[in-house]
């Protein structure tokens, strides 16, 4: 059975290598070997994709932004050809977030931890979070071919949801 791995923002910017944003390139890709070799599914949240953009657009001088830009555009342009191992979400965006978007007012206003008090939980982490707990609802239905769902970051708040293999 092939595992899902949903995607987190820090971790692209990791493959990607985006200056200032890849401190922990060589985990990350010793890592990604690893779920390549246990045959894990690689999907990319469409808020990810958005996220991984706007550090890119905000890094550094111009031709530094051109180049991760390339490397970025160039990933993605692959991946909707099938040529890498990814995938963006099939998450209905507009519809899910019609579901539970009221939450987020909630999810704001708490401390994300008692280490980042005056930060609440951003929407693309709740967002990949929905989208998690969407694939998991799925994969529980689907008893014949359950396998585990798990999301990949270095997120400190995303963390909990994640596997080591």
């Amino acid at each position: 059975m092939t595992d899902i791995c949903i995607l987190d923002t820090t971790i692209l910017l990791n493959i990607l290598d985006v200056p200032n944003r890849n401190n922990e390139k060589n985990n990350v890709m010793a890592d990604f070997k690893t779920y390549i070799e246990s045959d894990c599914r690689f999907i990319i949240p469409f808020v990810v994709a958005v996220e991984v953009g706007n550090h890119i657009s905000q890094n550094g001088d111009g031709t530094m932004r051109r180049q991760a830009a390339r490397r970025f555009v160039d990933m993605m342009q692959k991946t909707f050809n099938g040529e890498l191992p990814f995938e963006i979400s099939d998450f209905e965006l507009k519809l899910e977030w019609q579901k539970w978007i009221t939450e987020f007012v909630d999810k704001a206003g708490q401390n994300k931890t008692a280490a980042k008090p005056n930060e609440g939980m951003s929407l693309t982490d709740l967002s990949i979070i929905k989208e998690y707990e969407d694939i998991q609802a799925k994969n529980k239905a689907n008893r014949r071919t359950h396998v585990e769902v798990f999301i990949w970051s270095l997120d400190s708040d995303l963390t909990a949801y994640g596997r080591s293999y």
